[in-house]
């Protein structure tokens, strides 16, 4: 990723990739999961992931070319930060989720699972709201990052419940 260059195309393009990976991840856990409230929490957020998704491609899509809007990221610190988050994100290394998934042995490490991948959501979205110069995206990433918040207040009522009901 090229962060001297850091535009909107590319921040969304980092987007639909996160949403991609959090479906792939969300569906396999609402197929492997053993309790039935977290199924149906893990089904849920597959299909929230999967909207999401495409509200971050119709805006991608709608975006001129890249070199018309290309933009230099000014903040050293802000651009030093999106690398990272991109980096050791749990959501953005393509066709990982699915092995991430598989690998996970109780619902409560699912979860936590979910939990981080959410907290990093919100950072890059809240990131890429102060960069970006498209008000679709600027609305989408505002909107987002309410939902994300949603979804992580979800898993971690569950993950006190399964806490609760395993005492």
């Amino acid at each position: 990723m090229n962060f001297e260059n850091f535009n909107d195309q590319e921040a969304l393009r980092i987007a639909i990739n996160m949403e991609k990976e959090g479906l792939v991840f969300y569906s396999t856990m609402a197929e492997n999961t053993k309790d039935a409230r977290a199924k149906e929490i893990f089904a849920k957020l597959a299909e929230e992931e999967k909207e999401h998704m495409d509200t971050f491609q119709r805006i991608y899509d709608s975006l001129p070319s890249s070199q018309d809007q290309m933009v230099s990221c000014e903040d050293y610190t802000a651009e030093e930060y999106l690398k990272h988050l991109v980096d050791t994100g749990v959501f953005t290394q393509k066709n990982k989720a699915k092995e991430l998934a598989l690998q996970i042995k109780n619902d409560v490490d699912a979860l936590k699972i979910g939990i981080q991948a959410e907290k990093e959501a919100i950072l890059y979205y809240r990131e890429a709201l102060q960069h970006t110069k498209n008000n679709d995206g600027r609305k989408a990433f505002e909107q987002l990052i309410h939902e994300e918040k949603k979804h992580l207040n979800l898993l971690a009522k569950q993950i006190a419940l399964l806490k609760e009901s395993a005492s």
